[in-house]
């Protein structure tokens, strides 16, 4: 086992390491039946649906995640104790925190201060949500004082300088998850505050998005997955295969993480056409929807709702599997495989099912209950609020030959706006934009080939939604 623990170490170094999780797959038999069981169902889940998807990839796809993830929960049950496995965990993730200092600062020198923290394979977004499971660590396991205080220094640094509002979410979550059973739970909540204030303080570009309400364009990836499942709404349209269907709307078709752009490292030609594969719903019930319809996402409650139970009574690894659950409203935390951070949600499921008891049935049912709750909350947020009147348009200015448009309406405050440019398919002009005052947008050229749609998508700001709140629509070109 302490071989194991000195590959867990490296993991977050080496990500290519997890694959090794597939020789685990047998000890999945020294699970309770109970857990062999909801692996069994999870399996159904996965495997029925893609039968009939519309892809021919999507069985053997299905197949693969299933037999991937099996070997993680096994490789977790090989694991054992908790302790001692994220420990050495810990320590893997402060070498890389001290790796995405470095690469940041090596890639955007002096600029590194007024730009998110972020790492050669992860996003700021992920990473961040990885500073906030090394402060958990830090917080609930008895590593030597010097190196705890480096840890929780550092994944709270990580944290907060990646600007990471999901993985704030998540820590918040798993920091009142674990106060369910220990009241070091408590101090992760008072040391999240803390954070915020800091944030506050430091007034940095980065520290500032805490307390921004948009959504950085996550309504729209929502409505596109949305859209999918309205199509396949009982198969899906298979693991992984999602991602083709919306992907260029939140980023384009294919891209690399934020610092290898930096470099000027962009997708090869040869990647391009596989660029869906990382493409994601961020809301794991949409995500789950899209590839595997209703039972697919059954599957995935149920086998969440399970960990949960098995790790009832433990507030470290309770806790830990929560911070994934809650930042999973938002993203995609545990989609497998990954730059080794989905994978440790997995890991900690089996060492959550192999406490796992049957009497504990009724209990597993209630928390999935509670998780598909919790990744709908944007959903129902958005039902519950009461339509206003539409904005109107005052003008709208777009020139034959590409440079940029203007567009100001009446009524838009309140609103963020959104110009899109339509023919056969439809892609973003822009980012988005505050719509109570006249925005300019940036058009292609050669605009005069063929007539156009120009779409102005309006969602209300600081609101959760799930679909635009108005659509305004003027034809443009010759």
């Amino acid at each position: 086992m302490r071989g194991l623990a000195f590959l867990l170490a490296l993991a977050p170094l080496f990500p290519p390491l997890a694959g090794l999780a597939l020789f685990f797959v047998p000890w999945v038999r020294r699970l309770p039946l109970w857990g062999q069981a909801l692996l069994a169902l999870y399996g159904a889940s996965l495997l029925l649906p893609a039968l009939f998807a519309p892809e021919p990839l999507a069985w053997p796809l299905a197949l693969f995640r299933f037999l991937y993830v099996l070997g993680l929960v096994g490789l977790g049950v090989a694991l054992g104790r908790p302790e001692r496995a994220l420990g050495a965990w810990g320590v893997g993730l402060f070498l890389l925190y001290l790796t995405g200092f470095a690469a940041t600062y090596w890639v955007l020198g002096d600029g590194a201060v007024r730009a998110r923290l972020s790492h050669p394979f992860h996003s700021p977004v992920g990473f961040g949500f990885l500073g906030g499971l090394g402060l958990l660590l830090a917080l609930h396991l008895r590593y030597p004082w010097p190196f705890r205080a480096l840890l929780g220094l550092l994944g709270g640094a990580v944290l907060l300088l990646s600007g990471s509002r999901g993985g704030m979410l998540g820590f918040f979550v798993g920091g009142a998850a674990a106060l369910l059973f220990r009241r070091r739970g408590l101090l992760a909540l008072a040391l999240g505050g803390g954070l915020l204030l800091a944030a506050f303080a430091l007034n940095l570009p980065a520290t500032e998005r805490f307390f921004q309400a948009h959504l950085s364009g996550r309504e729209g990836v929502w409505l596109a997955a949305y859209r999918v499942f309205q199509e396949h709404p009982w198969t899906g349209v298979g693991p992984y295969l999602l991602g083709e269907r919306i992907g260029g709307v939140l980023f384009g078709d294919c891209f690399l993480f934020p610092l290898l752009e930096a470099r000027g490292l962009t997708c090869p030609d040869w990647l391009r056409p596989w660029g869906g594969l990382w493409t994601f719903a961020h809301n794991h019930l949409l995500q789950a929807l899209g590839e595997g319809g209703v039972f697919g996402a059954v599957g995935l409650l149920l086998l969440a709702g399970g960990f949960l139970a098995g790790a009832w009574g433990d507030g470290l690894l309770f806790g830990l599997l929560a911070a994934y659950l809650g930042m999973g409203m938002v993203d995609n935390p545990f989609s497998v495989p990954s730059p080794f951070r989905g994978e440790v949600f997995f890991l900690l499921g089996g060492m959550a099912l192999a406490r796992l008891e049957g009497g504990r049935a009724p209990l597993g049912l209630g928390l999935a209950g509670g998780v598909a709750l919790l990744w709908s909350l944007p959903f129902l947020y958005l039902a519950a609020r009461p339509e206003g009147p539409p904005p109107a348009l005052r003008y709208l200015v777009v020139p034959d030959r590409g440079g940029a448009g203007a567009v100001a309406l009446e009524g838009g405050e309140g609103y963020r706006l959104q110009v899109w440019l339509c023919a056969e398919g439809c892609r973003r002009l822009g980012w988005e934009w505050p719509a109570e005052k006249p925005v300019r947008f940036p058009l292609p050229e050669a605009l005069e080939e063929g007539k156009k749609r120009l779409v102005l998508v309006l969602f209300r700001e600081g609101g959760l939604a799930l679909r635009p709140a108005f659509f305004l629509e003027e034809e443009v070109g010759r």
